[in-house]
């Protein structure tokens, strides 16, 4: 029986939720913060050390995971089990194909589409990793081809496998939504009650917390310059504070207005002004030279992404691979419980194989593009020397999309749309953040109590805030990075787990059509027995 939203008693201001993992998660988060706040540099010296350790001897481990999990999903989404839906054969879609995509963007992708799209590809032009000299022509579609590597299959499918994972057991079987239910086809209804399910659920959430810590972050970096660029506003750090309380009040009022009001309506309209953006950049710009940079760094992404996705820096000559790829997938993996928690909650009806194609393939290939013409405009405009834009961006991560648009034609209009966009960026990924950590809070309630998703908005407004005076922002994201890092692991259970439940319920679906439908006589089964004399 599928488990409604009225089925909770509704009997305090949070709702029915699980006392045991509510107040593991805040003790564990309130000592991370307490010690980010009030010795930050100490956090951040340990937080920094774990990670280079995490990279440098296990970041093999993390290559080969995200790359064999690329490969598990596609393989189920293309394979006899991709007709099979995220629950009941007879369930329909929640949101529209369009909705549904837009939801997949804003929650967590947004942001870095807007700080790093510009940035990201500019970085590796100049800083050229392998297989080109910096700065040269032959660089150009090595760095878009890295781009594409980090923005690409493995972001998508390490956040909608996890998606996956949690989606199919919930809906077709009717569980509660929390990341332990993806455990399903090994524990099976011992899943609420082991302990190793409960470990998921807490890392999950504290991972998520950092998660929004991060995102909170940076917006401050972005919406900062913004305001600088375009109000000739400096804030300083009472201007800040009041940035991330205006955030965290309009990602509350977000996530208490429901995913069909808050959620869905915000990410759709700011796809719709991301699309518009991304063709005036295109149409304004070199429009023949961009598309070639896509074509070209697409082929070469199809053609090299094998040796890239498994190349380790054998002998670590450089730090590069540390700081940029392995970097990369420790916060994808970190981010996964949250990012593909809330997909799996926007996903009922979907096929598996529907579920591939638009939450996975289609938005790599629209990634692939957007940073190619934001990119590539960039790099034309460095390779000419009319702006110096690497160099702000190495000043300031986020003035690398304002810096471009003095280059185009009513520049000041176009800041104020990447301005507004980014707030919305912000608000539908933090929602989304507090939707899925009210989610677990609420014993995995596909609709959350009020009470309890305000909680979480405001507190991790509050966090962020302590954090950004006392200097331990910074040393926070690490640490949740790091405590995020083991979902590496635990995504390969998942894997199996799914599996296992894919192997059953087909069986049950579509065993009858591998029957035959002709059932052998008794007459004729003696014809075919070899005669005892």
């Amino acid at each position: 029986m599928m488990l409604k939203p009225e089925s909770l008693k509704k009997d305090s201001f949070l709702g029915d939720y699980d006392k045991p993992l509510f107040w593991s998660t805040t003790i564990v988060t309130a000592l991370i913060v307490l010690l980010g706040a009030f010795n930050p540099d100490v956090l951040k010296d340990y937080a920094s050390q774990a990670q280079t350790f995490l990279s440098q001897k296990f970041g093999w481990f993390y290559i080969l995971a995200l790359a064999l999990y690329v490969l598990a999903g596609l393989w189920i989404g293309f394979s006899r089990y991709g007709s099979l839906k995220l629950g009941k054969p007879d369930d329909s879609p929640e949101f529209s194909t369009f909705t549904w995509v837009s939801m997949l963007f804003s929650c967590g992708i947004g942001v870095g589409f807007l700080l790093w799209g510009v940035a990201e590809p500019l970085n590796h032009y100049m800083q050229t990793p392998y297989m080109a000299a910096p700065g040269t022509e032959a660089a150009i579609p090595v760095a878009l081809q890295i781009t594409f590597l980090h923005w690409g299959l493995h972001t998508w499918t390490a956040y909608c496998l996890v998606g996956l994972c949690i989606a199919f057991p919930a809906f077709r079987y009717g569980k509660p939504m929390n990341i332990g239910i993806a455990l399903y086809g090994l524990l099976g209804e011992k899943t609420h009650s082991s302990g190793w399910a409960r470990l998921v659920d807490l890392i999950g959430a504290v991972a998520t917390i950092g998660g929004i810590a991060t995102v909170l972050g940076l917006g401050v970096i972005s919406i900062d310059y913004g305001f600088s660029h375009i109000f000739n506003i400096e804030t300083g750090s009472l201007g800040k504070v009041g940035i991330i309380v205006a955030l965290a009040l309009l990602y509350s009022l977000s996530a208490i207005s429901g995913l069909k009001r808050g959620v869905a309506f915000l990410s759709t309209a700011n796809v719709i002004i991301i699309i518009c953006f991304g063709l005036f950049i295109l149409f304004a710009g070199d429009t023949n030279t961009l598309l070639r940079h896509f074509v070209t760094g697409f082929g070469n992404y199809l053609g090299n992404i094998l040796p890239m996705s498994f190349w380790a820096d054998p002998l670590q000559k450089t730090g590069w691979i540390n700081w940029w790829t392995i970097f990369y997938w420790l916060v994808v993996i970190s981010w996964s419980p949250f990012v593909g928690g809330f997909v799996a909650r926007i996903s009922r009806g979907r096929t598996l194989k529907e579920f591939i194609i638009f939450a996975v393939i289609i938005p790599a290939i629209c990634s692939m593009l957007w940073f190619a013409v934001l990119g590539g405009s960039a790099i034309g405009v460095e390779v000419a020397g009319e702006v110096k834009i690497f160099e702000a961006v190495q000043n300031n991560l986020g003035s690398g999309i304002y810096v471009l648009l003095e280059t185009f034609p009513i520049s000041k209009l176009l800041s104020i749309v990447v301005f507004t966009s980014m707030v919305i960026f912000i608000v539908t990924s933090a929602d989304s953040a507090c939707f899925f950590v009210a989610m677990q809070m609420s014993k995995g309630s596909y609709e959350p109590a009020v009470g309890m998703k305000l909680t979480w908005g405001l507190l991790t407004g509050l966090l962020a805030i302590v954090l950004l005076l006392s200097g331990g922002l910074q040393a926070v994201q690490t640490a949740s990075i790091v405590a995020g890092s083991p979902f590496a692991i635990v995504i390969g259970f998942m894997v199996w787990s799914l599996i296992r439940l894919l192997k059953k319920e087909y069986a049950k679906d579509f065993g009858h059509i591998n029957k035959p439908t002709h059932q052998p006589t008794q007459a004729s089964e003696s014809l075919q027995k070899p005669s005892s004399t």
